[in-house]
C-alpha cells in the first residue's frame, strides 16, 4: 500500500505531514507507556518467586504426581485404600492448608519424612529455560524462592529448569513453621528472617488467594493466571497485575527498561 492511497484525495505533502504526526504519536505514546511501568518497578529491591507452577507451566504435570504421592503416604500411613486416601488428602488440605498440617496436627507425621517421600517425582518433563535464567538474572535487586515445598525439592526443579544459583535463597515449609501460604504469620517470618522492606517487594505467585496476605504488606503482587482458572474477581484488590507466563512478562519488564 503507497502512503497516497492512504490519504486519497489529499496532497502528498499534507498526508506525509499526517504520517508523520501519526508516528510521532505513536512513539510518544510507546515511550510515555514504558516509563510509566519502568517507574512501577524502579524502587523494587526484593523480587520473591513462587515456584510450582510460577517457575514452570501446569503441562510438566508435576504437581500431579506430587498429589498422587501424597495419597499415597497416607494410604500407606492408615493401612486404607486408594479413595478413601483422597479424600483424607483433601479433607486436611482444605482444613489446614495442606495435607501434612492436618497429619502433623492429628498424627504427629515427622514433616521430614513425609516430604521426602510425596516428592519423589520425575522431573524429567521439566526442561531447562535459559532465558528465564537470563531474565531473572537481570533483575535489580534480591532474587528470593518462596514456597510451600521443601527447600531439596525446589532445588531439584530449579535445577532442572537451569535455574540454579540464580536465587539468594529459599524460604520453604520448613522455615514457615510448617505454616504454609497463605498464612499470614509465614510472610512476616519471610521479611523478618530476610530483612525485606515489604513495600519495596514484589511477589509472583500463581495461586491468587496467595496474593492476599502479599499485598496486606504493602508488597507488589503478580497473578500467574494459568488457562482455564477462573478469573481474579474475588481478589482483584491484591492483584496488582495479571500475566499468563513469567519469560515473557519479564522480557516486557526489561523491553520497558531499554524503551525508557
Amino acid at each position: 500500500m503507497t502512503l497516497q492511497s492512504l490519504y486519497v484525495g489529499t496532497p502528498f505533502y499534507t498526508q506525509f505531514a499526517v504520517a508523520s504526526l501519526n508516528m510521532l504519536i505513536e512513539i510518544f505514546q510507546t515511550g510515555c507507556y514504558a516509563q510509566t511501568m519502568q517507574s512501577y518497578f524502579t524502587d523494587i529491591d526484593t523480587w520473591i518467586f513462587d515456584l510450582d507452577l510460577t517457575l514452570y507451566g501446569p503441562e510438566a504435570n508435576i504437581m500431579a504426581q506430587v498429589r498422587d504421592r501424597i495419597a499415597l503416604y497416607v494410604e500407606d500411613h492408615f493401612q486404607i485404600g486408594s479413595v478413601e486416601a483422597h479424600e483424607i488428602r483433601h479433607r486436611y488440605w482444605k482444613k489446614y492448608g495442606t495435607t501434612l498440617g492436618g497429619l502433623m496436627a492429628e498424627h504427629a507425621v515427622d514433616p521430614y519424612g513425609y516430604l521426602d517421600f510425596v516428592h519423589e517425582v520425575d522431573l524429567s518433563l521439566l526442561k531447562p529455560a535459559p532465558d528465564l535464567r537470563a531474565h531473572i538474572h537481570a533483575l535489580p535487586g534480591r532474587k528470593i524462592i518462596f514456597t510451600n515445598a521443601d527447600a531439596p525439592y525446589a532445588e531439584r526443579v530449579l535445577t532442572a529448569r537451569g535455574l540454579d544459583n540464580v536465587f539468594e535463597d529459599i524460604f520453604d515449609i520448613h522455615r514457615m513453621q510448617h505454616m504454609p501460604k497463605p498464612f499470614a504469620g509465614s510472610y512476616d517470618a519471610l521479611c523478618s528472617e530476610l530483612r525485606i522492606d515489604a513495600t519495596r517487594a514484589l511477589f509472583v505467585e500463581d495461586s491468587a488467594h496467595n496474593l492476599v496476605p502479599a499485598k496486606a504488606l504493602g508488597m507488589r503482587t503478580i497473578w500467574v493466571k494459568h488457562e482455564g482458572e477462573a478469573d481474579s474477581a474475588d481478589h482483584q484488590d491484591h492483584i496488582d497485575h495479571e500475566i499468563s507466563d513469567v519469560t515473557q512478562w519479564l522480557s516486557e519488564i526489561h523491553s520497558f527498561e531499554r524503551a525508557a
